[in-house]
């Protein structure tokens, strides 16, 4: 008796399913980045420097926000702390620091002259003075001269040859993103980068550094001065760009990078915030 042959066989052939290719950021077929284009941006904003406002980075601040993760891995990798405050929509990166092993320096900084840590002081009042009324602060050229004034010394330097120096300072304060144009001409919002280099604190304890320092030059011969301005550069706290602003920002510059926070020597202040005294090279905060 023969067995009728079935029309089905028991053992079905295995089912092959094809997995999904997990999502890649090429942008080309040669393309050997795996992140997302818009995680990628957020990351060469951020070692370009100064910083990320997003305010003025809206197309960059979400993609920060949902990458945080591997981002905050990938900085790691180059010994990069990221350091992000959601209330300001600010980020930046700092060098990474642990006490108990040298680390390679990727942001550095370059020290502030008397002027340049009077004025970083000056918006940095200006900003505590209005804190609490309002988001956004503002400041004229008008004013920072008036303020200035005072810091010329009384013998061996004209008018113009100081002028110049203010002129030299402000400049570094825009490169750096402290100082941010507006439509204005000559009127320039005060990044709120400067609410993490400096707190209340701080600012007073520098201050009463940089009138003794300013009390001493002026009975000082002219030549003194570059003297001084090297120590009124090194008064600040410790900040963070390649800084900031770590300013930071440090405001610093990566090695290899003209855009650094800060914003170029190994030794750098981190955009961030490493920065009252040091401000990063090609302007990291």
């Amino acid at each position: 008796m023969t067995t009728p042959k079935r029309a089905y066989t028991d053992v079905l052939p295995p089912v092959v399913v094809e997995r999904e290719e997990t999502a890649s950021g090429q942008v080309a077929p040669d393309d050997p980045g795996r992140l997302p284009e818009a995680t990628r941006r957020v990351l060469l904003q951020l070692l370009k420097g100064p910083y990320i406002l997003r305010s003025r980075h809206p197309k960059l601040w979400p993609a920060l926000v949902v990458g945080e993760a591997v981002i905050r891995e990938r900085l790691g990798d180059l010994f990069l702390v990221l350091v992000l405050d959601h209330d300001r929509g600010l980020a930046f990166v700092r060098n990474f620091e642990a006490p108990e092993v040298e680390v390679p320096k990727v942001i550095r900084s370059a020290p502030l002259t008397l002027i340049d840590t009077a004025l970083v002081l000056f918006l940095r009042e200006h900003r505590l003075k209005a804190e609490a009324t309002a988001d956004r602060v503002y400041v004229g050229r008008d004013e920072i001269d008036d303020h200035l004034g005072v810091y010329q010394p009384d013998t061996g330097v004209d008018a113009v040859a100081f002028g110049k120096r203010v002129n030299a300072s402000v400049n570094k304060m825009k490169e750096a993103s402290v100082l941010l144009e507006t439509k204005e001409p000559d009127r320039f919002e005060v990044s709120s980068i400067l609410d993490l280099v400096f707190d209340a604190d701080e600012v007073l304890a520098v201050t009463r550094e940089l009138r003794a320092l300013v009390g001493e030059d002026a009975a000082a011969p002219d030549g003194d001065e570059e003297d001084g301005d090297d120590d009124a550069g090194d008064a600040g706290p410790d900040g963070d760009d390649d800084d900031a602003g770590e300013a930071g920002p440090d405001v610093d510059e990566e090695d290899g990078d003209d855009a650094g926070p800060d914003g170029d020597d190994d030794d750098t202040a981190e955009a961030g915030p490493d920065a009252p005294r040091d401000v990063e090279d090609g302007g990291r905060p």
